[in-house]
């Protein structure tokens, strides 16, 4: 599939979702081919990436990828799980894989060119915009969060890095590892941990992560699963479902 050009666009969207709490946040949903028939990139933040003044890092929040649907989705969502309201929607035009991220230029309907740059490369999922008119050195990095997760390679639209899951990129690879899994039903020689938060949508992110690691290594057999609720230390202590899994 060919990357997004001024052709050939790639729809985005910014929604204001209003939780049942009281609490509000923002999603920012990517798509990835010019239909929108394929799932949606989608990040949660506290800034309105269409409203970004000044050249700083916001920090984003990997969700699983929504419906397409969500592109014009608008009211009560199914299950109690609040509102929603279009904010903005625009055109991607460029989109391009760099180290560590991705840059990208979006029309949001005014014909004004925002260029932005998504990054994992201080430990965080970070994004800034990028100013013509201004310093195009980076401003200071996030802060280092625990826990978090980078943006792994994967065959999409233009080569971009999609993929987000929960391993550091800094881990051994199963590639490298010494010692190889066996299917004897004994001896289990490697551990692989997943961690979610605890919601509806989190614990359906971590099923699709260890199927999916299942799926491209059939020739790993499970010998024993641990899973135990632990509190993570980040930007905010909550807690997690951690999962390890031993072939």
């Amino acid at each position: 599939m060919a990357a997004p050009t001024k052709e050939s666009p790639f729809a985005t969207v910014i929604l204001q979702h209003d939780l049942p709490d009281g609490t509000t946040h923002f999603d920012w949903l990517l798509a990835v081919d010019p239909e929108s028939k394929n799932p949606l990139i989608s990040f949660r933040c506290t800034t309105r990436p269409d409203q970004i003044h000044e050249v700083k890092w916001v920090d984003l929040e990997k969700r699983p990828d929504h419906r397409s649907e969500y592109l014009t989705l608008e009211g009560e969502i199914e299950g109690g799980r609040g509102t929603v309201t279009r904010l903005a929607s625009g055109s991607i035009f460029f989109w391009k894989e760099i180290e560590s991220g991705w840059n990208m230029m979006v029309d949001w309907g005014s014909g004004e060119i925002n260029e932005y740059v998504v990054t994992t490369a201080h430990g965080a999922i970070a994004m800034r915009r990028v100013f013509e008119d201004q310093s195009q050195e980076d401003p200071p990095p996030p802060p280092k969060v625990d826990g978090d997760v980078p943006i792994e390679t994967s065959q999409v639209p233009g080569g971009l890095e999609r993929k987000i899951t929960a391993f550091g990129s800094d881990k051994k690879k199963e590639s490298s590892w010494a010692r190889i899994p066996h299917t004897t039903g004994t001896g289990a020689s490697h551990v692989k941990t997943f961690h979610s938060k605890l919601t509806d949508d989190a614990l359906g992110y971590i099923d699709t992560q260890i199927n999916e690691w299942l799926d491209e290594n059939p020739t790993f057999e499970v010998k024993f699963v641990a899973t135990t609720i632990g509190t993570f230390t980040g930007k905010t202590k909550e807690p997690h479902l951690i999962c390890q899994v031993w072939v």
